[in-house]
């Protein structure tokens, strides 16, 4: 929903049409694949200063991750379709904008509906901006093969950014983001192991459904610099700070660089870190002496860490001489390794990322 609020920012000229596709495809050694077409249309209306922007994604997942072996389970494959809507207007001469977005996501199990309004200001000497959003979000859970298992959750949050020219070459960005989501947020397929060597298996003593927490608030915070060290070449770096009202909290630094080797080329070398501590009630064994108003086995609150790096490719071209139709092509290949601390059956995942674009503006 954010990324579409974003990608409003950028408009083309009037009554010009964007239409651009793209495939990623991710697998690992968790023996999860993950492919995922994209389709993005956006139009500005001539005379208005006002764009529509069309998306649609949808996420094909198959997986015999360590989750379901150890829950009996053959292979699973799902599938979630997404679209989103968006509008936006300029206004103040260009120096606003305001937009509203609307998302739609199914899965055979999961149905969600979201909303999210932008504004955002440049100051007359296009040295600052100032960008702020707020979002909300209604899902209904379900369960494969149980008509009778019925959630729900919602979610509010807000976003707040800074972007400040330091000098001709330096550019400073600040952002806070605020979220809140109450309501169901456990997985109804995960269970959990009581008084055993840790895994649902037929060996377990107790075998009992995840419980979390139906509150969860939480607060990121990310300062960023970026400086042009040539006409041809960029570097920026990022920190992101992450805390929740489950003692959860996460550490993000990323480092990327920018270079135009040739006319119309960019290439992007990016790394990104993340280390986390767990949730306060996680266990990798739960005993029955312990306090068991919340268990979990979602690796993904446990202490881990991952590092990820890529390379993307992009090419762009005008086509004619006013410039107004343009051609891009796009790629990224990417690895990432994923450290669990303490998740029992598992402690590391690699992971391989690929992905092409293509498009065109008429």
């Amino acid at each position: 929903m954010c990324a579409l609020l974003g990608s409003a920012a950028a408009r083309g000229q009037p009554g010009e049409t964007t239409a651009e596709g793209a495939l990623y495809v991710r697998t690992d050694t968790d023996s999860t694949t993950v492919v995922a077409p994209r389709a993005h249309v956006r139009h500005e209306l001539a005379g208005v200063k006002t764009g529509i922007d069309v998306v649609y994604t949808a996420d094909v997942w198959t997986s015999a991750s360590v989750d379901i072996r150890t829950a009996a389970t053959e292979r699973v494959t799902e599938q979630r379709d997404e679209l989103n809507l968006g509008l936006d207007r300029a206004l103040a001469d260009d120096h606003a904008r305001i937009g509203i977005a609307y998302r739609f996501s199914h899965e055979p199990d999961f149905l969600s509906h979201a909303v999210a309004l932008r504004g955002a200001y440049e100051t007359p000497s296009r040295n600052t901006t100032l960008d702020a959003r707020v979002f909300a979000s209604v899902d209904a859970i379900g369960r494969a093969e149980d008509a009778l298992f019925e959630e729900r959750a919602t979610g509010v949050g807000a976003w707040l950014g800074l972007s400040q020219l330091l000098d001709r070459d330096t550019v400073l960005q600040l952002a806070y983001e605020l979220r809140a989501r109450l309501g169901y947020q456990a997985s109804p397929y995960r269970f959990v192991a009581l008084d055993s060597p840790g895994l649902c298996t037929p060996a377990a003593t107790w075998c009992v459904p995840e419980v979390l927490p139906r509150a969860r608030h939480r607060n990121a915070w990310v300062v960023g610099l970026r400086r042009a060290l040539h006409r041809r070449v960029s570097l920026g770096a990022s920190y992101r700070f992450y805390v929740d009202t489950w003692a959860l909290r996460s550490h993000t630094p990323l480092v990327d660089l920018a270079v135009s080797p040739a006319r119309d080329v960019w290439l992007w070398l990016r790394y990104r870190g993340y280390f986390q501590s767990g949730a306060s009630f996680y266990r990798a064994r739960y005993q029955l002496g312990d306090d068991l108003r919340f268990v979990t086995r979602d690796r993904e609150l446990s202490s881990m860490f991952s590092h990820r790096a890529e390379l993307v490719l992009r090419y762009q071209r005008a086509l004619g001489d006013r410039g107004a139709r343009a051609l891009s092509l796009g790629a990224l290949l990417g690895g990432a390794l994923l450290g669990y601390d303490d998740f029992i059956g598992l402690d590391r995942v690699y992971a391989l990322e690929l992905s092409t674009q293509l498009g065109v503006s008429f």
